[in-house]
């Protein structure tokens, strides 16, 4: 394919993925329409129907995409806000490259714009984090970072209908917006936070983060999910959720050929609670995973996973998941093959007096993050959140990806059968007052693959190494009301 033509593809992609934002963005803007703007929601958020309390937000069916979280639901109040974040960081290899270390300073300039929105029985949430990245000594000067998450939630008395969209534009793999401790909006549109972890669904269905694990090069990746989900109680103890979604990774100036993905995903479940804080469920899933014609064709993945969680409000949630799964994969050189695997997820998070953590553990199939077309992929995450003193908080994040190759080696992409990708990042801010914070922050990347990589201008190599440390000040002025 010429040139012109990949241009031509990219470009037509990138219309389609924002026709579909434009799309979603008129559905939630007719939902608050239907209901009365003057009605506000200013209590803690209620029982969903008195006669479902499986509908309870604070212990959600364990099928539906929701995840039961720590902290406690406070007084719900319409507002707009913004924020500002500005770093400096001395990196070791800005650029990605394999087996060669440069020392570089990278400035990152970050706004976000937050608002969410509570009407008799509907609410909107959103947030637009963007801004620029300035390298001193790398293959690019400056590159663009831009991440748009939005959510909207309809209720009924038994049950509520939940859209979500997640875009993000980005120079780096996953985590790159927040990943030099700078991070000025409230984590809606990059996936939680310093810490959190994703919501609920299929093992790595999750419709917060790219799901790109590791970067080559400083190649512009453009990502978007978005997902459907209903919940409809049948009894005051058993619900029935289904869901539906797309998702799909596009790279730009693609001098490394890295690997164009779209999954399409549906999946149905039935969720029956036991007490008060105990839940089974089981969910059925369909996942189709599309790749160029000429380096993959397509994936087909049927899905069934059995799950059971242990919720204690405020302080705890514990989630446990496995199943089996049926790939059929069309394999350009191997033809159809038809292979079994399991799939699992659990998720703890715990909250003592002072010290939140949340673990994470998936397996499951992946895109490939560009590097194969597909892949069996499994990931462990650790966050840790505690306040040091009455301004100082402090943040530990780790997380850990093995990722094999499904197809034959012929399908494009990094030669070889697998790669990893590990990252660990301590992060200090200290509140200045009301509306300002700094902060300090030391993070390591390293991304290694099991055979030799060539880079375009760059020798073969297998190890990408890399070292941040980050100084920053952030400012958040108070939120505008909007009643």
């Amino acid at each position: 394919m010429s040139l012109e033509n990949k241009f031509t593809a990219e470009k037509m992609a990138m219309v389609r993925t924002i026709r579909l934002l434009l799309v979603f963005l008129g559905i939630s803007v007719w939902a608050a329409a239907q209901n009365d703007s003057t009605q506000e929601r200013t209590g803690p958020a209620p029982a969903l129907g008195q006669t479902a309390p499986i509908l309870n937000p604070d212990n959600p069916p364990v099928s539906s995409l929701d995840e039961a979280g720590l902290e406690m639901r406070s007084a719900s109040r319409s507002f707009v806000s913004y924020g500002l974040s500005v770093s400096e960081s001395a990196d070791t290899n800005a650029g990605n490259n394999l087996d060669s270390q440069t020392l570089s300073s990278v400035t990152h300039l970050l706004g976000a714009l937050d608002f969410q929105r509570f009407y008799a029985k509907t609410d909107l949430f959103g947030e637009y984090v963007g801004g620029g990245a300035f390298y001193s000594n790398a293959s690019r000067d400056v590159s663009q970072l831009h991440a748009l998450g939005i959510m909207g939630v309809t209720r009924w008395r038994t049950g509520r209908l939940t859209l979500r969209d997640s875009f993000s534009y980005l120079p780096e793999g996953s985590f790159s917006v927040g990943a030099f401790g700078g991070n000025p909006g409230l984590g809606i549109a990059t996936g939680g936070g310093a810490s959190g972890l994703a919501g609920g669904g299929l093992p790595g269905s999750h419709f917060f983060g790219n799901g790109q694990f590791g970067a080559v090069g400083l190649t512009p990746r453009l990502t978007n999910s978005a997902f459907a989900d209903v919940v409809q109680s049948l009894t005051p103890r058993s619900a029935f959720t289904v869901a539906g979604g797309f998702s799909n990774a596009h790279f730009f100036d693609n001098t490394e050929a890295l690997i164009n993905s779209d999954k399409v995903m549906v999946q149905a479940g039935y969720s029956y609670m036991l007490g008060r804080r105990d839940q089974l469920g089981a969910v059925y899933g369909f996942q189709q995973f599309r790749f160029p014609q000429d380096v993959g064709g397509q994936i087909d993945a049927q899905i069934v996973n059995f799950r059971w969680s242990h919720t204690v409000s405020g302080r705890m949630t514990l989630i446990g998941g496995i199943g089996p799964q049926r790939l059929v994969i069309q394999d350009p050189f191997l033809g159809t093959v038809t292979r079994w695997s399991a799939n699992g997820r659990a998720v703890v998070r715990y909250r003592f007096t002072r010290t939140s953590i949340a673990a994470a553990y998936e397996k499951y199939t992946s895109e490939g993050s560009g590097f194969f077309g597909g892949a069996n992929t499994q990931t462990v995450r650790l966050g840790v959140t505690r306040p040091l003193a009455r301004t100082f908080e402090v943040y530990f994040d780790f997380g850990y990806s093995h990722n094999t190759r499904l197809q034959s080696k012929g399908d494009g992409g990094v030669p070889g059968s697998s790669f990893d990708h590990g990252f660990a990042r301590v992060l200090l801010r200290k509140h200045l007052g009301r509306e300002y914070s700094a902060f300090a922050a030391y993070r390591f990347n390293d991304l290694h693959f099991d055979s030799p990589v060539c880079l375009t201008g760059s020798p073969c190599g297998r190890n990408s190494e890399r070292h941040m440390a980050t100084i920053g000040v952030e400012w958040h002025p108070r939120p505008t009301r909007i009643d």
